[in-house]
């Protein structure tokens, strides 16, 4: 019974979400802006679950999420993200729909002002025109 719930959730991951299966990256982002994962040909990157925390204590930290076009134009992805006192965790469970997206050809980048950042997301690569 395991091997085939794990056959079906294997199946599933390849068909309904994007047909590429989910992938997962790193991030290590100083202050300033850090590309996450690169451009995919004619493909947008979907970010479908994330955990980011703060490095370094200050209350005036922020992270944004941006994607860059071949031309290096950035477009914001989402608002900045502050700190609460001197921490910030953020958190964005698993959302099969994804929380953003990048534009076709765009990679996916982070802007860390006033702190560093780490932790890691996960993302599929969705066909784009």
């Amino acid at each position: 019974m395991v091997s085939s719930t794990t056959t079906s959730l294997a199946e599933l991951g390849n068909t309904v979400f994007g047909g590429g299966g989910q992938k997962f990256a790193s991030i290590t982002a100083a202050t300033g802006a850090t590309e996450i994962v690169a451009d995919s040909t004619n493909h947008r990157i979907r970010v479908l679950a994330l955990v980011l925390t703060q490095i370094g204590h200050t209350s005036t930290a922020s992270v944004k999420f941006h994607s860059n076009d071949d031309d290096d134009a950035a477009t914001d992805l989402t608002g900045a993200f502050g700190t609460k006192g001197s921490d910030m965790v953020l958190v964005l469970p698993f959302n099969p729909a994804g929380w953003f997206q990048t534009a076709v050809d765009g990679s996916l980048n982070i802007t860390a002002v006033n702190t560093a950042a780490a932790g890691f997301l996960v993302y599929e690569l969705v066909a784009g025109t």
